[in-house]
């Protein structure tokens, strides 16, 4: 009977997880890194099969290279895709993922606000013509005029969220990596005396993730502009609202009563009050604290920009995210504390709809020629559950259904089918071939001793 169980369980369980394979095939181009504890995709900033269908991003906004979501940490998943900017399309320069990076300020005009020659990520366009090319750092060679805003709007500024037409393909490689839980790319363009090369490595280690960015000025030309990571955020694919916090790397000092603790350029235009819909709250040291109180409906778009030249403000650029279902991301980048000239926090904003909640610090870049600088962005995923079960708690968590059905874990689920079709194959063998009567083999009499000629 013990056979028989183990046949029907082994046949079951195999095809369950046959059946839900087919959810795991990806249509384009990735590497999924693993950890014991936790994986995250990485999608790749460069064609296969020749297909540009195969890309996640080819935008003119976003870093190729950058594209790095579908958190799974036991059960619980973060930076997913569902709720931003669906169905996806690969050419739309919102359409990025998870920690998608830009160079630039998040605006429009070719340069940004501040001291000094500041780019918005744009190198050569206002020398450039209609119909010329120019360079956003990360993106590669861009048409100048090209934009279906360009053609509507008399200024000549450059549009950073309107889609470019390309001047030609840009070119990602990847290089040899040490571990199957690292990847890296590399980048390069150039145009004229301009020209950038960008490396950056994705690794994961168990609860940590890190992305180690190193650019290169390999022009002749001196450039300066901003660069942060957008973190378009969900947990579960829960819509934005109550549940959803976020405590910001910074304080605030010598702010009076009547002095707000933020800017809202955007409301009026295209923004609305954010205070309608989240809790901000500054503690008795100064740092700044924000909870979602009311779920952010379709359409509104909310900005707040927290570095204001009225406070003295002191911040590493490092926060914390937390999502409804319990998983916190803890953001910090040690280069801030440790570098004296590159780079330096610009201005720390934070952004939300419906689909994210957006921590954005952002930093300023200054590269003279042949000069290099990094940054690496820290990540730290925890849940209250490693508090009350300690570091075994991710593996445990490995048990439950959910973790299961993620469709990171193919390869795993594959291999348990593999050992339940052996474990079928044993049963099978057990009851019907290893558990024959004796009586049914003819009997072979042992030869007496004394009659073999030794």
């Amino acid at each position: 009977m013990m056979a028989i169980y183990h046949l029907a369980m082994g046949i079951f369980l195999l095809l369950f997880f046959a059946t839900h394979d087919a959810s795991a095939i990806e249509a384009y181009a990735n590497v999924t890194l693993h950890s014991p504890i936790m994986s995250a995709r990485v999608f790749l900033p460069y064609l296969q099969n020749e297909s540009e269908d195969s890309q996640f991003y080819v935008g003119s906004r976003f870093e190729h290279g950058s594209m790095i979501g579908d958190v799974v940490f036991g059960h619980k998943t973060v930076y997913g895709r569902e709720m931003w900017r669906t169905p996806h399309d690969a050419s739309w320069p919102e359409s990025g993922l998870g920690l998608a990076s830009e160079f630039g300020c998040g605006d429009n005009g070719p340069t940004c606000a501040g001291k000094g020659d500041i780019t918005n990520g744009v190198l050569g366009y206002e020398t450039a013509k209609n119909g010329e090319p120019f360079l956003k750092i990360g993106v590669g060679a861009l048409i100048k005029g090209s934009c279906p805003d360009c053609l509507t709007d008399e200024t000549d500024d450059y549009k950073f969220n309107s889609p470019y037409k390309f001047y030609r393909q840009p070119k990602w490689s990847t290089l040899p990596s040490p571990s199957p839980n690292e990847v890296s790319f590399i980048h390069e363009e150039s145009l004229g005396d301009l020209g950038y090369r960008i490396q950056k490595t994705i690794r994961l280690e168990g609860n940590i993730m890190t992305v180690r960015t190193i650019l290169s000025n390999s022009g002749k030309k001196q450039f300066s502009t901003p660069w942060y990571s957008h973190h378009f955020f969900t947990g579960d694919n829960d819509p934005v609202g109550p549940g959803y916090g976020l405590d910001l790397g910074l304080s605030e000092y010598g702010v009076k009563a009547s002095t707000p603790l933020f800017d809202q350029p955007g409301i009026g235009f295209w923004a609305e009050d954010l205070n309608a819909y989240a809790n901000v709250t500054m503690a008795r040291d100064g740092s700044i604290s924000m909870k979602i109180s009311k779920e952010i409906p379709e359409g509104v778009k909310l900005k707040a920009e927290f570095l204001d030249e009225k406070t003295i403000t002191l911040t590493d650029g490092s926060f914390t995210l937390h999502a409804p279902n319990g998983l916190s991301v803890e953001e910090r980048i040690p280069e801030l504390q440790s570098q004296s000239r590159n780079p330096f926090i610009y201005a720390y904003n934070v952004y939300a709809e419906r689909g994210t909640l957006s921590p954005e610090p952002m930093l300023l870049l200054y590269l003279q020629p042949a000069e290099t600088t990094v940054w690496t962005q820290h990540l730290k995923f925890t849940s209250p559950v490693d508090a009350r079960l300690g570091a075994a708690s991710p593996y445990l968590s490995m048990f439950l259904p959910s973790y299961w059905q993620n469709t990171s874990f193919v390869y795993w689920r594959s291999a348990l089918a593999v050992a339940l079709c052996s474990a079928a194959f044993a049963g099978f063998y057990s009851m019907f071939i290893g558990t024959r009567r004796v009586d049914a083999y003819s009997p072979i009499p042992d030869a007496a001793v004394d009659s073999l000629n030794v």
